[in-house]
C-alpha cells in the first residue's frame, strides 16, 4: 500500500496515517507514506494546486506498482499529460 497524506490535512492528522503504516507493517504487510509539507487534505486531487501534486503522485504511483509488478515500463503519465489536452497544469 502507499499513502500520500497532506501534513496539513485538519480531517485525518499525519500521525494517525503514521501510526497506520507502522500497524501495517507490524503485520508484515509493504506499506510506504509519503508526506508533502504545509499541503491540506486532497492536496493531489485533479484540478487543485495546478495538478502539480496529481502529476507527482500519479508518477510514484505507477513506480510504486512497477515494484510490485502490477505494471511494467516506465510511468505514464508525461504521456497522459500529452495525448489529453484537458490534463496541462493551468
Amino acid at each position: 500500500m502507499i499513502v500520500f497524506h497532506g501534513k496539513a490535512d485538519k480531517g485525518i492528522y499525519y500521525d494517525k496515517s503514521e501510526a497506520f503504516v507502522k500497524a501495517t507493517k507490524a503485520a508484515g504487510n509493504r506499506c510506504e507514506l509519503i508526506g508533502y509539507e504545509g499541503a491540506p487534505h486532497g492536496f493531489f486531487n485533479w484540478g487543485a494546486f495546478d495538478n502539480k501534486y496529481f502529476v507527482e503522485t500519479m508518477r510514484v504511483t505507477d513506480e510504486f506498482l512497477i515494484s510490485l509488478k502490477y505494471l511494467s515500463g516506465k510511468p505514464t503519465i508525461d504521456q497522459f499529460l500529452k495525448t489529453d489536452p484537458t490534463s496541462k497544469p493551468k
